[in-house]
């Protein structure tokens, strides 16, 4: 997310401070700021695949593939191997209490907003996340703007939904603390899912991320641009910005075996399309590594486009809000910050080197007041390929047919 109004600052330096806000507690402003959460209603028919229970609101059942199946669309080809990366996961109050009420009072049911892509996230070799926010390890203290606290079971919904790893580094890593971080990590931990970004001790933080896909080790890096003018707990919570580290690291990581590395970064300028000159200074500095391959970004709440350099690696500068609901106003109840998509890129072996073969794209869309992440209608779809495509890059749509 993007710097936090100068309106909100006191506010979320209280609740940075006492730890995060207790769920509930609050009123939203008089004029929402940039970040609150939405209540305007899509003018568009809501996703036909039935949610399980009672009317379609309750628990989903495992999804069109089941709980580790996958579809076939993108697939990758022998010898290669496909990673796929989503956007922001970012549970403002709207989220929480509609996962609430799909969990018919008994917690928070995240899944029924995933039952749509899953089967798509299923079928990737490896699939990322951006967890932008803590997540609470006993739903204690919840809340959503400015300060997050997701409940723990919107971790569940996400290892569910099939993702092996999430990336952690925003500028919100730190809204509750040194102890959000560890609640964080720690229910990734007890679910099976990696994570980079962040780090609960100090030996954590020097420690390499480094998945094996389909027998190849893939590196992964991640840093955030800022964090809101909070100061981190310590100088190891989370990762920040600083090229000449980047590359270093990547050098550290390349060394210990990875044979690709993906660079995630959180930066840019929220709600705007266009890669801001910042991202481009950032992209270009990191991408002086030879050890880079990928750079996946994050932050800007919209999709940005994708760059094939001339030497053949990938910039992806911004892949937009996955699931969040921020503020629409009249008379554009359906904004580009509802867009997102899912990226799926193909790694192919070249010579003695893993490089990018293929990058595909699937439109998706929040509804509301639903909050299911869909499969873009025609006016989210056709802006988001536009600015995907704005810099040419030879990409190919994955969305199923």
């Amino acid at each position: 997310m993007g710097r936090v109004p100068a309106v909100a600052v006191a506010a979320f330096l209280g609740l940075a401070l006492a730890g995060c806000s207790p769920a509930g507690r609050g009123s939203a402003p008089a004029v929402a700021p940039e970040d609150a959460t939405a209540t305007a209603v899509t003018p568009a028919p809501p996703p036909t695949t039935r949610l399980g229970g009672p009317g379609g609101s309750g628990p989903p059942g495992p999804g069109p593939s089941g709980p580790s199946g996958s579809a076939t669309a993108g697939s990758a080809p022998p010898g290669s191997f496909s990673l796929l990366f989503t956007g922001d996961m970012l549970v403002h109050d709207a989220v929480r209490e509609r996962a609430a009420r799909y969990a018919g009072g008994d917690g928070f049911d995240f899944r029924p907003m995933l039952v749509v892509v899953a089967p798509i996230i299923r079928s990737a070799d490896w699939a990322v996340c951006h967890q932008e926010t803590p997540i609470s390890a006993d739903n204690t203290r919840l809340s959503g703007y400015p300060a997050f606290n997701a409940p723990w079971q919107l971790a569940e919904a996400e290892r569910w939904a099939g993702y092996d790893a999430c990336s952690t580094a925003s500028n919100h890593t730190v809204d509750c603390g040194a102890a959000g971080v560890r609640a964080t990590l720690d229910t990734y931990d007890r679910l099976g899912i990696r994570h980079v970004g962040s780090a609960r001790t100090v030996d954590e933080s020097r420690r390499l991320t480094i998945y094996t896909v389909r027998g190849v080790r893939v590196g992964h890096l991640a840093y955030t641009y800022g964090l809101n003018g909070i100061a981190p707990p310590t100088p190891w919570s989370v990762n920040l910005v600083d090229p000449a580290r980047i590359r270093a690291d990547a050098a550290r990581i390349r060394a210990a075996g990875a044979r690709f590395v993906v660079v995630s970064l959180h930066f840019g300028d929220e709600k705007d399309q266009r890669p801001s000159a910042y991202q481009r200074r950032v992209a270009d500095a990191v991408m002086a590594s030879p050890d880079v391959d990928l750079v996946v970004g994050h932050h800007a709440h919209v999709v940005q486009p994708v760059q094939r350099r001339p030497d053949g690696r990938w910039v992806i500068f911004g892949v937009g809000n996955f699931l969040a609901q921020q503020v629409v106003t009249a008379p554009d109840l359906t904004p580009p910050h509802r867009d997102g998509v899912i990226v799926r890129v193909t790694v192919t072996r070249r010579g003695g080197r893993y490089v990018v073969g293929r990058v595909g794209y699937v439109p998706t869309f929040v509804d509301a007041p639903s909050d299911v992440v869909r499969l873009a209608p025609p006016f989210s779809r056709q802006r988001t390929v536009a600015a995907l495509r704005a810099l040419g890059a030879p990409l190919v749509d994955d969305t199923p047919r």
